[in-house]
């Protein structure tokens, strides 16, 4: 740090320092000029200058130089006086200074001279005030004590009050830390120096013959330092084991989430830059910042694979235990008992700024430093580059997404300066994520997911080995027809029993996705049942939990995964075949089909067992958003009857009494085959009077007993208990007469309309009212059309071609 760029405060400081310095500096040039100190304080400051390259000290207690010449220094106060003191400090001073940076700043050399001036007129005055001259022992030592006291707190604090304005730390927590530690060291010099004043008192060159004493501290210093070295290589031994366990951690977490790779090498940097932009000097602290940047997300480690991996948005329950990563990885980095906090930055690195973050919901100045700064590197990173849910953004785009979470989620001065400094930081950061050598297993990986998308992608295209059966296009338009309007819990057997048509199996259960984080069997048919009726898996767990999890299909395996927990024997069961059920990329649950008899299911099962999930899938959507309607939605608002989740509620009653009574049904089916057409010609309010006035005409040509309902947004299914095909026929007619005579939009308006009727019997045409609705639909024989007349709009039946 240059002149120009220290704080003010910092330079009045050491200009004021400086002044006093010189002015004792002058006193004490003119006190040698005018008084007579004799020779023997020259003859120890030569000593103090020449050993200054050779005889300093090592002191182990905290690893510290300090140089005998301290000790001549004291002794050259006790015995000479103030004036000789200040002299040969400075002297000493400007050698140190010059010997162990020949290039240090101009500044640094004046302030190194001005304390240390300051300091040795200081404690010379005061010891030369206690002591009045003796040099008897026991009149030393007292003084000595004072004087090597004063000595060190005075040089401590200047030195402590001068680096501290520097990069802005407090005074005290600077000196308690640097400092402190120091007193027992300097308690060797003021030892000394009493061995010093005690051998002058016997000759005034005596101190002299303490050379040897130098030089025997020189041979041990010698011995110490060769110690001090093969300590620090050791230490740098450790430390280099220590980085490498660290980095084979974080590497284990990006081997675990595979598809972040490069986010912890990216993230280290971010954080480890922002730690030094936000003027952290403690080691410790920048320690514990740049461990836990590399394993901030070590806590993966605890979360199931599917869920970091998941190529879709995460459920409730998922994203729940997603959260639980920042507490489990400070918990397990807490065994390691870190030197420094490490795992408070691992642990808080997901919390808020406005207190909403997790895990412990922490606000502002609560949640520590490292963390604020650990989250900012980790969520820039996460916006800028992609991950399974979504696209890479724009440097820029990233910051402005950051910046209106600004005092939210985010330190608002800490993202001020992360903006400040977004081009350095990312620039060192793509060179760190570029220069890491990627393992090789990730290439195996990469190449088996490649193999797996590409089996996807075939797989999606559905294509049989063989024609597509009859049976199979009738499931899936009977599907798309019925969305929306009926119970899977009537749907699922009639699916059921058309996959045995197609695919052999023993047992096939439908499991559909909970809030507890796991699936459930919600309808089993087959062998065992009963047993495996609400069978619960976990997400990610067995072979159907898999399936859902990772949304791929999985083909003969042994099933006895998927029945881990229930009672029995199932040792029978030899091949499986699951296939995911997926909606708007959201997973929904599984199709599984288990054998007992070895089957070798082939990709022609596999893909028409797909079409099935496929056809499923909205089915499943649509009945689950459902679940969540009041009752009186089962009422049309427009037509005033009720919708077709009516007549699921109620027809399988039906059906039973006329099981019981041996009676049959018949269900009408009446679909307005141009509405859409008539309404984006005239208008919605042309169509919902067709709807209103159809539905009129038909309540009134049925019994009270019947049940009406609209299906879809252009049908009518009206069910007849008691009621034979021959009169559900002759209902149809008598209808047309209705139709002919109150059908009429009233407005002078001349269009056609086009419908067609179907008519389907119980039990001959099905044994449910999803059988007898796709019977209706296939065996439509009646179309309705009007035609213009002179008299206006009239209503003609014809048979169907």
């Amino acid at each position: 740090m240059n002149w120009a760029e220290l704080p003010n405060k910092l330079k009045i400081y050491l200009v004021s320092l400086s002044v006093v310095a010189t002015a004792i500096t002058g006193w004490a040039v003119w006190d040698l000029c005018v008084h007579s100190y004799g020779f023997g304080w020259v003859s120890i400051t030569v000593i103090i200058i020449l050993t200054v390259p050779l005889f300093r000290l090592f002191l182990p207690s905290d690893n510290t130089l300090i140089g005998v010449s301290d000790a001549y220094l004291m002794a050259i106060a006790m015995i000479y006086g103030v004036a000789p003191c200040i002299v040969a400090t400075i002297l000493h001073t400007l050698a140190v200074t010059l010997y162990k940076r020949p290039k240090v700043r101009t500044y640094r050399i004046i302030f190194n001279v001005s304390s240390m001036t300051f300091s040795a007129w200081l404690y010379g005055l005061i010891y030369q005030t206690i002591n009045q001259g003796s040099t008897d022992l026991q009149d030393i030592i007292g003084p000595a004590v004072v004087l090597g006291t004063v000595y060190f707190l005075v040089n401590s604090t200047l030195t402590s009050t001068a680096i501290s304005w520097s990069i802005g730390e407090k005074i005290v927590r600077f000196w308690m830390k640097n400092c402190a530690p120091l007193a027992v060291d300097f308690s060797f010099s003021a030892s000394a120096a009493i061995v010093i004043v005690y051998l002058n008192s016997l000759n005034e060159y005596a101190p002299l013959l303490f050379t040897p004493v130098l030089c025997i501290t020189y041979g041990w210093n010698k011995v110490n330092i060769a110690k001090k070295m093969e300590a620090e290589k050791h230490l740098k031994e450790q430390e280099q084991l220590y980085l490498r366990t660290v980095e084979s951690l974080a590497l284990a977490v990006d081997a675990k989430d595979q598809t972040t790779y490069g986010h912890i090498r990216r993230v280290h940097v971010y954080a480890t830059k922002m730690a030094h932009l936000s003027g952290i000097t403690d080691p410790n602290e920048l320690k514990a910042i740049e461990t836990g940047s590399l394993l901030h997300d070590i806590g993966k480690l605890a979360i199931d694979d599917y869920i970091l991996n998941k190529p879709g948005k995460l459920t409730q329950h998922e994203f729940e235990k997603v959260k639980m990563h920042s507490a489990a990885g400070a918990e397990i980095l807490k065994q390691i008992d870190f030197p420094f906090p490490v795992e408070k930055c691992v642990r808080y690195h997901h919390e808020r700024y406005d207190g909403k973050g997790y895990p412990d919901g922490l606000k502002g100045d609560e949640i520590p430093l490292g963390a604020r700064i650990l989250t900012i590197a980790d969520a820039f990173d996460a916006i800028r580059y992609s991950r399974p849910y979504k696209l890479p953004m724009s440097t820029q785009e990233a910051l402005e997404i950051m910046k209106d979470q600004s005092g939210l989620a985010f330190d608002p001065n800490l993202i001020q300066l992360f903006t400040q400094h977004i081009d350095e930081i990312e620039r060192e950061a793509k060179i760190a994520s570029e220069n890491v050598a990627e393992l090789s297993f990730r290439k195996y990986f990469e190449n088996v997911n490649q193999d797996l998308l590409n089996a996807d992608i075939s797989s999606r295209n559905l294509s049989l080995s063989q024609d597509i059966p009859t049976e199979l296009l009738q499931v899936a338009e009977f599907c798309s027809t019925a969305i929306g309007h009926f119970d899977l819990q009537e749907f699922l057997p009639i699916l059921a029993r058309r996959i045995e048509r197609l695919i052999p199996f023993s047992t096939c259960a439908f499991y559909l996705g909970n809030d507890t984080g796991s699936i459930e069997a919600v309808y089993v048919q087959g062998a065992f049942s009963e047993d495996l009726k609400g069978h619960r898996i976990a997400m990610g767990k067995g072979i159907s939990g898999w399936v859902t999890a990772h949304r791929r299909p999985m083909t003969n395996t042994v099933p006895l995964l998927d029945f881990h927990g229930i009672e029995g024997d199932f040792s029978s069961f030899t091949d499986t075949l699951v296939v995911p059920v997926v909606h708007d990329d959201e997973t929904l649950g599984a199709i599984s089909l288990y054998a007992q008899d070895p089957i070798s299911y082939n990709q022609n099962d596999l893909t028409v067992l797909q079409i099935m999930a496929a056809s499923l899938a909205p089915m499943v959507s649509e009945a689950q958003k459902r679940g969540s309607k009041k009752p009186e939605d089962v009422i049309d608002p427009t037509t005033q009857i009720h919708r077709i989740s009516y007549l699921t509620a109620i027809g399988p009653q039906l059906i039973s009494t006329a099981v019981r009574s041996r009676a049959p049904i018949s269900l009408i089916y009446l679909e307005i085959m141009n509405l859409y057409q008539i309404e984006r010609i005239y208008g919605g309010n042309t169509g919902k009077t067709i709807l209103k006035k159809i539905a009129y005409c038909t309540k009134k040509e049925i019994r009270e007993t019947d049940i009406l309902v609209r299906y879809g947004h252009q049908g009518f299914v009206a069910l007849l208990p008691g009621v034979r095909i021959e009169h559900a026929r002759r209902c149809v007619l008598r209808l047309k007469q209705q139709v002919q005579n109150e059908v009429s939009t009233g407005d002078g308006q001349n269009f056609s309309i086009d419908c067609s009727a179907g008519i389907s019997c119980f039990p001959k045409d099905g044994s449910t009212i999803f059988d007898l609705l796709q019977s209706a639909q296939e065996s439509q024989k009646i179309s309705i059309s009007e035609s213009k007349l002179p008299d206006g709009n009239v209503i003609d039946f014809y048979p169907k071609a």
